[in-house]
């Protein structure tokens, strides 16, 4: 079986998901024992988990072009789950540059430990669009109104140009739902946040195509 393009992202996901905290974790033991080698482990944890989460944030935003986003819950929820991460991976660069040229601090540290807590939460929206609402799985039916467009084999020569377009096209989405937001155009879809009222049961089939949604031309790429 062929890996896909858009299951790139779930497969590397996890490398920033553990290196990020541990990378904390390892600065608060040297803020707290001011042990040089644990600083230095931090640093080393920082670059590799920054560059990790840049990696998986570029197969995210692709990702997000290569789904079904005509369920709004699912739609809004993908949306939060790269909004958060894309902070989070903006404030790891941050501290990444931080710790290049200086030693661990404790606000650096308790920084760290806020932004993991941001990433916990974004991993469970990821959890609960696949496993909740069907976002990404290929064998939904296809009358569906989440799954997948079934983009190219991972390894196929058109593989590498569909990344980059599609990551293009994926921040483009997510810069212009923000801004929908921000206006209070297009508030979130009840239930996209994870929690309280619309989180009972996913919609599916012929009740989710029925839903009134206001789509981006991008989005409409993702419906294709």
């Amino acid at each position: 079986m062929k890996m896909l393009l858009h299951e790139l992202h779930p497969a590397v996901v996890h490398a920033p998901l553990a290196l990020l905290p541990t990378a904390t974790v390892a600065d608060c033991i040297a803020v707290v024992s001011g042990d040089q080698a644990w600083a230095k482990v931090g640093r080393r944890l920082w670059v590799a988990g920054t560059l990790s989460a840049l990696f998986s944030g570029l197969a995210g935003l692709a990702a997000s072009q290569e789904v079904k986003l005509g369920e709004p819950r699912a739609r809004d929820m993908v949306f939060l789950h790269g909004l958060g991460n894309a902070c989070v991976t903006l404030g790891a660069v941050g501290v990444t540059l931080w710790r290049l040229r200086r030693p661990p601090s404790l606000g650096q540290s308790l920084l760290g430990l806020a932004a993991n807590a941001v990433a916990l939460y974004t991993a469970t929206l990821g959890g609960k669009m696949v496993y909740e609402l069907g976002v990404g799985i290929n064998p939904m039916p296809t009358d569906a109104a989440v799954g997948t467009v079934k983009g190219p084999p991972l390894l196929s020569r058109e593989a590498p140009g569909a990344l980059l377009r599609d990551a293009f096209l994926g921040m483009r989405w997510l810069l212009g739902r923000a801004r929908r937001l921000v206006s209070g155009t297009d508030p979130l879809a009840s239930g996209a946040k994870g929690f309280g009222g619309g989180n009972e049961e996913p919609l599916m089939g012929d009740a989710a195509l029925t839903q009134d949604v206001t789509l981006e031309p991008s989005e409409h790429q993702s419906l294709r």
